[in-house]
C-alpha cells in the first residue's frame, strides 16, 4: 500500500518531541549509574555499565533515525516494513527489560523513580493532541478519542509521589502498571491500526505515518519501547520477594 504524504508538524511541536526523547534517553543513564551504586557495586563497574548503556541508547538512537530518514520503510513491500520497524522495536525494549539491565534497574532503583518515569507519557500525549491540531495525526491518536493514555502519565506523576513520600506500596504500584500497560496496548494497537497497512481499521484521514518520518519515527523505539520496557521493569519489581 503507498505511503501518503504527511503534513509536517511545527518546529516547536517537534523540539518538544525531540526534548522528550532526549528525557527518556538520559533517565535511563542517570537510572543506570544510580542502580549500580545503590546495588554497591565498584566505581569502576558502575561506569562501565552507564558508559554502555550510553552508548547503546546513542546508537539506538542513531540506527532507528536512519531508518525512519532513508525511507525504506515506504517501500511498497507485503508485508509492511513498517510492520518488521515496530515489532523489532518492542522487542528490543522487552530483550533489554527482561534481561540483566533490566534485573538491574528493578533491583536498584526506587519503586517511587520507576514508576515516575513514566511521567514522560504526559508532555508526550499533549505533543500528540498538538500535531492532531496541526492535521498530522487522526483524531483517535489523542485523549479527545480513543486514546487515553494521558492517565499513565498523570497517574506516575502522583503514584510516583505517593511512593517517595510513603514508601513501597504493592497495591498501588500493581494497580498503576496494570493501568499503563493496558491503555499502551491500546494506543499501539489504535496507531498500527490508523497506518497505511492493509488490514487499517480506523480510516480517519489522515493516516499515522510518523514512523516514515525522521525524527517522528523515534515515538516508536523512544516512547512506545521505552514505556513497554518500563512496565516490563516494574513487573520485574514486583516479582522480587524483597518489593
Amino acid at each position: 500500500m503507498p505511503v501518503p504524504p504527511m503534513i509536517m508538524p511545527s518546529a516547536a511541536s517537534t523540539a518538544a518531541f525531540v526534548v522528550i526523547v532526549a528525557a527518556v534517553v538520559g533517565m535511563l543513564v542517570l537510572a543506570t549509574a544510580r542502580a549500580g551504586r545503590r546495588l554497591g557495586e565498584p566505581a569502576a563497574q558502575v561506569r562501565r555499565w552507564t558508559i554502555g548503556t550510553a552508548a547503546g541508547a546513542l546508537g539506538w538512537l542513531a540506527l532507528t533515525g536512519l531508518v525512519s530518514w532513508s525511507g525504506v520503510l515506504a517501500a511498497d513491500t507485503m508485508p509492511p516494513r513498517a510492520l518488521f520497524f515496530f515489532a523489532g522495536s518492542l522487542a528490543v525494549a522487552v530483550a533489554f527489560a527482561a534481561t540483566r539491565p533490566g534485573a538491574r534497574l528493578a533491583a536498584g532503583v526506587p519503586i517511587a523513580a520507576l514508576v515516575g518515569f513514566h511521567a514522560f507519557r504526559l508532555p508526550l500525549e499533549l505533543v500528540l493532541h498538538s500535531w492532531y491540531r496541526q492535521g498530522t495525526l487522526p483524531i483517535q491518536m489523542t485523549y479527545e478519542a480513543c486514546n487515553l493514555d494521558i492517565l499513565t502519565g498523570i497517574a506516575a506523576v502522583s503514584a510516583g509521589l505517593w511512593l517517595w513520600r510513603r514508601g513501597p506500596s504493592r497495591p498501588l504500584v500493581w494497580a498503576f502498571n496494570l493501568l499503563g500497560t493496558a491503555l499502551l496496548v491500546n494506543v499501539a494497537t489504535i496507531a498500527v491500526l490508523s497506518s497505511p497497512v492493509p488490514f487499517r481499521y480506523f480510516t480517519k484521514e489522515p493516516a499515522v505515518l510518523l514512523a516514515f518520518h525522521f525524527p517522528y519515527g523515534w515515538i516508536v523505539p523512544f516512547c512506545v519501547g521505552a514505556a513497554l520496557a518500563g512496565h516490563v521493569i516494574v513487573f520485574r519489581w514486583l516479582a522480587r520477594p524483597s518489593a
